[in-house]
């Protein structure tokens, strides 16, 4: 929410105008996200073939919507809680689907491709999925699917630069499928502490219960701030900076964390918007996706500093998300994961690539929210 003179921007036609239009491009992605569900998520799901000379699948065509699903009914709970819409349905029915999709026996979790036995599950789809459980539901009512993950997680002694591994799995005593995992994770996957799902699980964590990992979430904030870089955090499986630098300062501010920090990156965020109001890929033209990632890292650092945001700077945003927007489809499909293959050996020799026109809708509806 704008929060620079608020009550006198409350009172002025200019900001009921803009208002309005941040509420127009709302409900048009609201819209677009319920269309999508009625649909069976057909545009969601991400289809990779894996070859049954390699892996032991019975279908080479695996499809992933776990991940998808989680971010998308997050924005539809925040609409709920913000906005005078009626989603209890579809998020009851969603919050039940990803439940289901929970790995069997062993540690449990989630896995990006569920039928994939190669990949383990991850710390990523666990954060997600424990976000939007803390914020539907009481504790009590969902504790059991996510203890045994997270005390694997925490008690796999944190890295060197106080980051987690990824994959979730034991140290000792390994199942045999937790051993093909294994051999995986250091033939293809990859090894080592990840910014963008540190700062993801953190975030998760401070949800879930922040006295409780106090210790813990100190300790991945320090990460945090040590893998700044002019600003900004580079992300290991999401293209661009935005993405990244988004979730480091939503873990930081819902922490408390160093206003130095969050100064620095929403610095880094106001000065690389481009002319048109968007933002990009390195040497790209604007997108919608970067743009709408960008803008929920300006409001959750300038909101946490007590910064205002200029409405006449955000205005440029505004005009480029809705010269954006497509009726049909709403707002384009951009690369959203990146999934960098060959990491053990030091040589990335593919980076597979998945993006979908409604990710984009998501995270431009989430932002668009913020402005309301």
């Amino acid at each position: 929410m704008l929060h620079a003179n608020r009550e006198y921007l409350k009172n002025s036609e200019e900001f009921i105008t803009k208002k309005a239009s941040w509420n127009f491009l709302f409900e048009q992605g609201i819209k677009h996200l319920v269309t999508e569900k009625e649909a069976g998520f057909v545009n969601t799901k991400h289809s990779m073939p894996f070859t049954k000379e390699a892996f032991q699948v019975e279908q080479e065509l695996q499809i992933a919507d776990i991940f998808q699903r989680a971010l998308l009914v997050d924005t539809l709970i925040d609409a709920q809680e913000k906005y005078p819409i009626r989603l209890q349905e579809i998020i009851a029915s969603e919050l039940t689907y990803l439940k289901s999709v929970k790995r069997e026996g062993g540690i449990g979790g989630w896995g990006y491709f569920p039928d994939l036995k190669e990949l383990p599950p991850d710390v990523d789809d666990l954060a997600q999925i424990l976000q939007v459980f803390c914020k539907f539901y009481p504790k009590d009512g969902f504790k059991d699917l996510f203890e045994v993950p997270i005390e694997t997680i925490l008690n796999n002694q944190a890295n060197e630069d106080f980051g987690w591994e990824t994959w979730i799995l034991p140290k000792e005593n390994l199942t045999k499928e937790q051993q093909l995992q294994y051999e995986w994770i250091h033939k293809a996957w990859g090894t080592g502490s990840d910014v963008d799902v540190v700062a993801n699980f953190l975030y998760a964590l401070q949800k879930y219960d922040k006295e409780r990992f106090e210790t813990d979430i100190q300790r991945g904030l320090q990460f945090l701030y040590n893998k700044q870089n002019q600003g900004a955090w580079e992300s290991t499986w999401y293209y661009g900076l935005y993405y990244g630098t988004f979730v480091s300062l939503r873990a930081i501010c819902y922490g408390k964390g160093d206003k130095q920090v969050v100064a620095e990156a929403l610095a880094f965020l106001l000065n690389s918007q481009h002319a048109d109001g968007g933002w990009s890929l390195p040497e790209q033209p604007s997108d919608s996706l970067q743009t709408a990632l960008a803008l929920l890292g300006i409001e959750i650092a300038s909101r946490y500093l007590e910064k205002p945001i200029d409405l006449e700077w955000l205005d440029k945003s505004l005009h480029f998300l809705a010269n954006k927007y497509n009726e049909n489809i709403g707002w384009e499909s951009c690369p959203f994961i990146k999934m960098p293959m060959g990491r053990p050996s030091g040589f990335v020799h593919t980076i597979l690539t998945y993006g979908s026109s409604p990710i984009t809708n998501n995270f431009v509806s989430k932002a668009c929210l913020q402005f309301l």
